[in-house]
């Protein structure tokens, strides 16, 4: 029996983040215009991703994060921006290249994010708890000659990062289920490895970002948002500053990303000093 014919709807994209007219932009329901001026771009980010203006203190975490990780002088997607850079290309195809560095092993969130949300169905099953799930993490990939992601770095023994993140997560009364878990994996590391792996900087980014109601996607954006302000600013210096093809000739090169090749001495911007008052 031939089906009856149905009109297929025309092609259109479909949004619930905005719209535009010749005359007005509106995201997630508020005039463009009225939102510059009026909500920082830390609340507009909030607001785009997640479809409201965000609460005050998650507003805040939220920015604290974002500085937290925007910087960390010489590192995989550093190094790979600036020898983009070095080629010859335009600023945006060096942000682009060191983007493209940020993979499971530098950088992102979304990867502890996941192990966290699954040992977190475990925690909360019958009998669970967020330390037997924690151990079951680290036990899983111990086991498995797995990396711990999230936990560890090669440049710092405890990355100092850290601990600022968690004093404010619990300042702005964000920390919650997940922070006890990402401590609790931490915690748990040494019955398997034999010494402490301390989580890093993603890691701690990713458990925050989950107790704010954020899923490992938008975690992992988070991280790169933030580090683009700091690849940018390295394309703009390799540019502007330094010749082209780094390093081709006339100089012996190590690992480049030994501490050694990065020692303050090396470091020619503003001396070290501390905030305003009242900052």
């Amino acid at each position: 029996m031939t089906q009856p014919h149905r009109e297929q709807e025309p092609f259109h994209w479909r949004s619930a983040i905005s719209y535009k007219t010749q005359e007005r932009i509106v995201v997630r329901g508020y005039d463009i215009n009225q939102l510059a001026g009026n909500v920082s771009f830390v609340e507009a980010i909030w607001l785009t991703w997640m479809g409201e203006l965000p609460p005050p203190n998650k507003m805040k975490m939220l920015e604290a994060v974002l500085v937290s990780m925007h910087e960390h002088a010489f590192s995989p997607s550093t190094v790979s921006s600036r020898f983009a850079i070095s080629g010859g290309n335009p600023i945006h195809a060096g942000l682009a290249a060191g983007i493209l560095t940020m993979g499971n092993r530098h950088g992102v969130a979304d990867v502890p994010a996941h192990t966290f949300l699954e040992a977190m169905q475990k925690a909360k099953a019958p009998g669970g708890s967020l330390e037997q799930a924690a151990d079951e993490v680290c036990r899983y990939h111990r086991e498995n000659r797995l990396t711990l992601v999230g936990f560890h770095h090669p440049q710092h023994i405890k990355d100092p990062r850290v601990e600022r993140l968690i004093e404010l997560a619990h300042q702005y009364g964000v920390a919650g289920e997940y922070l006890k878990l990402a401590q609790a994996v931490e915690a748990a590391t040494e019955k398997y490895w034999g010494r402490r792996l301390y989580i890093n900087d993603p890691g701690i980014i990713a458990a925050i970002c989950l107790d704010m109601g954020m899923d490992p996607d938008q975690a992992k954006g988070v991280s790169i948002l933030s580090r683009a302000v700091g690849l940018i600013a390295h394309c703009w210096e390799e540019m502007h500053r330094e010749g082209a093809w780094r390093a081709s000739s006339g100089a012996d090169i190590m690992q480049p990303l030994d501490l050694r090749l990065q020692l303050p001495e090396f470091y020619d911007g503003p001396a070290d000093r501390e905030l305003p008052t009242g900052r």
